[in-house]
């Protein structure tokens, strides 16, 4: 069963992030400071409570503040609030080892057995360990092969999705890990 992990971004900044930093998450954050009347506050003032009620250094106190006014339309040079962009994780093993998992991505002939249709770039490699891809709808899917005694295990990383893809694209990554198993088994006779 391949595993799922999905994360709130704002920005450039997940959530797991700030609440490392901050010890509060973007939605934690949002609810503190429209409760302390944020909304009719300067930049300024946003970063200055978050510091000094809340002892949040100056740099997260502003990456906090900009969050905020971002998320809530309020940034003074009309930006608007981004999207929350979320992340769908899969892993899956493979009876192969690293360099046959990494053609199987790479050539586009034996791609197109377990990944017909798909339509992308690769926009960074690093072979044989991963590679970044630009695919449609302007979001980001990251490969990482790690191998242990002759097999190996790809991670697929599809980032920038908004919320009401996440399903659709966790089944996606899911079916097609399943035909990329399936053809590294009949390539190396494997399990």
């Amino acid at each position: 069963m391949a595993k799922i992990f999905q994360q709130i971004r704002v920005g450039n900044v997940a959530d797991d992030a700030v609440a490392a930093k901050t010890g509060k998450t973007w939605a934690e954050w949002f609810k503190i400071l429209d409760k302390a009347g944020a909304r009719m506050m300067e930049h300024r003032e946003i970063s200055q409570v978050l510091q000094e009620q809340w002892g949040v250094s100056r740099w997260w106190g502003n990456v906090v503040a900009v969050g905020y006014e971002n998320e809530r339309g309020i940034r003074a040079d009309g930006s608007g609030p981004p999207e929350k962009r979320y992340e769908v994780t899969l892993s899956k093993l493979l009876p192969a080892p690293r360099t046959t998992a990494w053609t199987a991505w790479e050539d586009a002939a034996l791609r197109a057995q377990w990944l017909p249709d798909a339509q992308f770039a690769i926009a960074k490699a690093l072979p044989p360990k991963s590679m970044e891809l630009d695919w449609p709808g302007e979001t980001r899917v990251t490969v990482r092969f790690q191998e242990r005694r002759g097999r190996t295990t790809v991670v697929v990383t599809h980032a920038k999705l908004a919320e009401d893809e996440t399903d659709r694209v966790q089944r996606y990554w899911s079916a097609a890990l399943d035909r990329l198993r399936v053809l590294m088994a009949s390539l190396t006779g494997g399990f």
